[in-house]
């Protein structure tokens, strides 16, 4: 009996392989592109002082998912410039940007442009933040803005000295359709937006405290005296559960996210309260702490602990 072999010869591997290639094609759909060059520079300038400068590009795609299903997508296009002196302290730098949306990023939203050294895009809420680095004792100073608007939120400074730093603080309501509240700082120590205004009469501006809402913001200024040749630092900043509010036990406090277990569900802002902000300052006459607790969805000045040698007033 004889056995038959079936041998295909090499075109017929070639077209099985051709057909592959051409359906794959077929099937994917370019939607958008683009793309952007890195470089690198190395200056000597004529007091033969160096300085590197570097040039990059960032794509951050940002998906918001919708509360009737579905999603919005977001893409942040960014140019970094960063310049560092090698032989001095310093550092300086702008970034550019622009903001597209939709199913193929078809819609230009908003871009700018500002002195800046970084740009990080939040990963579950439509938020960007700028950093501006400094060096020795200052703070980078960052800008929180809204993704989708393009509107400054607020400045903050992050007293926990993270290398990447996407938002301040955040109040968050579960399961409720209320946006994260922010809650942010500015020392005199900030590289940027050091907007302070005249202190109140034998103390100086320590610390400016931020609430912000898509709504409203409230801003206040935190004013101290000062030992003679003493500075301001602000030691420690941290929260606590209102024991005074019904379920703040339940709260839960994880880095600068605060979830507010003790409202879950909530839908009136005005429902908003359970936590207390505490602000430890040392100015050279011994450290001052400073209690403001949340209620109401804003800071409650009538209710806050204020030292002696300490004033908190409402500032534009």
């Amino acid at each position: 009996m004889k056995i038959l072999k079936h041998i295909q010869s090499p075109k017929f591997f070639f077209s099985i392989i051709l057909l592959f290639v051409l359906s794959a094609a077929a099937a994917s759909q370019l939607l958008y592109q683009t793309s952007g060059v890195n470089s690198f520079k190395l200056f000597l300038d004529e007091n033969g002082t160096r300085r590197a400068v570097r040039t990059s590009h960032s794509y951050d795609l940002f998906r918001k998912f919708l509360p009737a299903g579905g999603e919005e997508l977001f893409l942040v296009s960014s140019n970094k410039t960063v310049t560092t002196y090698l032989d001095a302290e310093g550092t300086g730098g702008q970034v550019s940007w622009s903001v597209r949306k939709g199913a193929k990023l078809e819609k230009v939203l908003w871009g700018k442009t500002e002195q800046a050294t970084d740009l990080f895009v939040h990963e579950e809420f439509p938020v960007l933040v700028t950093a501006l680095a400094g060096c020795c004792a200052e703070m980078t100073g960052y800008r929180l803005y809204d993704l989708e608007t393009g509107k400054l939120i607020m400045s903050f400074n992050d007293f926990a000295w993270e290398d990447k730093v996407t938002q301040p603080f955040t109040l968050e309501i579960p399961n409720s359709d209320l946006r994260p509240r922010f809650i942010g700082m500015i020392s005199q120590d900030s590289t940027r937006d050091r907007d302070f205004v005249a202190p109140a009469p034998g103390k100086q501006a320590a610390l400016l405290v931020k609430y912000a809402v898509e709504s409203q913001k409230q801003r206040l200024q935190i004013d101290m005296e000062v030992a003679a040749g003493n500075g301001i630092s602000v030691l420690d900043i941290s929260w606590e559960p209102d024991t005074t509010v019904p379920d703040s036990d339940k709260i839960e406090f994880r880095g600068n996210k605060i979830t507010l277990w003790n409202i879950d569900g909530v839908k009136d802002p005005a429902q908003i309260l359970g936590v207390i902000l505490k602000i430890t300052l040392d100015a050279g006459m011994g450290e001052k702490t400073v209690k403001i607790p949340v209620k109401g969805d804003k800071f409650d000045l009538s209710a806050a602990e204020i030292p002696d040698g300490v004033s908190i007033n409402a500032a534009p």
